[in-house]
C-alpha cells in the first residue's frame, strides 16, 4: 500500500489535472475525479480515503457553500483538507474560506504556489488529525470515545434523514463487571474491557459501522445502513465470539464466563424524530434484556413503533 499521501483532483478538465501532476511530482499519488460518481467512488474508499481534495468551484454547481459545510461536518471526510479553485475574484475566495474551505487556488494555477499551498496543507492536516485522534480515542481501549460517539451519530442521522436512509444501535453492557472488579481486580478489569472492545470491532465489519466505548462497562455499536433483520445477526456474532472466547468470570452470577447483554433499536428517521430518542429505546431495550436473565439481547426496537404508540 501506497505511503504517500492522496490528493484527490475534481475537476471536469484534464488540463488542470496535468499541471497539478506535474507541479506536485511523484512524493504525492494524485487521483482524479471528472464527476460526481468518481468523488463518491473515491470519498467511499474503505482502505485508503484521499488526504486532501482539491475541487474546482464549478464541479459543485451552484452548491459550493453547502458543499463545503458537509464536507466539514460529515465524520467521513472532515478529516480530509479541502482546497477550492476558482476564478481570480475576491468575492469568490472569500466566499469559499466562509464556507469553510482550507485555502483557494485562482485560475489560472500557478504552479509554485499550488505546490506551497499544498505542501503547507498537508502538513498541517497530518498534524490536527494526530491531536484529533487522540481527543476522540478511548485511551483504555483504543476505540472511538463518547464524544466521538456522539458526533458521529448526529452526522449519520442527519445523512439518514437526508437520503431517506436508516440506521440501527446496538448498546452493549458486560454482565456484573463489578463482581469481575472486585474478584479479579482492576488491572484484570482493564484486560477484560480491552478484550470486549476488540472483539467487538472484529464482529462489526463494515467500514462505515462504529465501535465507541459509552461509559464505564458500556460500549455502543452504531450500524448506518442496515436492513431491520441484520440487527439480530450483527448481536449473534458478537455473542457467539464472546462464548467462545471464554474469559473466566467465577464472579458472576449469570455463567462461568463473560457475557454482555445487548439492547438494539433502529429507526428511519424522520423529521419529527430526535436522535436521542433512538439512544433512549436502545437504553430502554439493554434494561429489558438485563432484567430478563442478562446473557442475551433484546428484540430490536423500531422507533417507528414507539412514535405510533406515544401519538396514540
Amino acid at each position: 500500500m501506497a505511503t504517500e499521501p492522496i490528493i484527490l483532483i475534481a475537476d471536469e478538465t484534464l488540463s488542470v489535472q496535468a499541471q497539478l501532476g506535474e507541479a506536485l511530482g511523484k512524493q504525492v499519488s494524485l487521483v482524479s475525479a471528472m464527476n460526481q460518481e468518481q468523488l463518491d467512488y473515491w470519498i467511499d474508499q474503505p482502505d485508503r480515503k484521499p488526504d486532501l481534495l482539491v475541487v474546482d468551484q464549478n464541479f459543485t454547481g451552484q452548491q459550493l457553500s453547502r458543499f463545503c459545510h458537509y464536507w466539514k461536518q460529515d465524520p467521513e471526510t472532515r478529516q480530509i483538507g479541502l482546497i477550492v479553485m476558482g476564478p481570480d475574484d475576491d468575492d469568490v475566495e472569500i466566499s469559499s474560506l466562509g464556507a469553510g474551505a482550507d485555502a483557494y487556488l485562482r485560475k489560472p494555477l500557478n504552479s509554485q504556489l499550488c505546490r506551497i499551498r499544498i505542501d503547507q496543507l498537508l502538513a498541517t492536516r497530518k498534524e490536527m488529525q494526530r491531536l484529533e485522534s487522540l481527543s476522540v480515542t478511548d485511551g483504555l481501549t483504543g476505540i472511538a470515545n463518547r464524544r466521538y460517539f456522539d458526533d458521529f451519530l448526529k452526522a449519520e442521522w442527519l445523512r439518514a434523514k437526508r437520503e431517506g436512509g436508516n440506521i440501527g444501535l446496538i448498546m452493549v453492557d458486560i454482565d456484573h463487571f463489578k463482581a469481575f472488579n472486585d474478584h479479579y481486580g482492576h488491572l484484570e478489569g482493564d484486560h477484560c474491557l480491552q478484550k470486549v472492545a476488540a472483539t467487538l470491532k472484529e464482529q462489526v465489519q463494515r467500514p462505515r459501522d462504529l465501535v465507541a466505548r459509552f461509559g464505564g462497562e458500556e460500549f455502543a455499536v452504531v450500524l448506518p445502513s442496515i436492513h431491520f433483520d441484520g440487527m439480530k445477526v450483527v448481536a449473534d456474532r458478537i455473542r457467539s465470539s464472546l462464548t467462545e472466547a471464554a474469559m473466566p468470570h467465577e464472579a458472576s452470577d449469570t455463567s462461568d464466563i463473560l457475557t454482555v447483554s445487548m439492547g438494539l433499536a433502529w429507526a428511519e428517521p424522520s423529521s419529527s424524530d430526535s436522535m436521542d430518542a433512538l439512544i433512549e429505546a436502545a437504553d430502554e431495550a439493554l434494561y429489558a434484556a438485563k432484567a430478563g436473565g442478562r446473557n442475551r439481547y433484546s428484540e430490536t426496537v423500531d422507533l417507528a413503533s414507539v412514535r405510533s404508540l406515544m401519538t396514540n
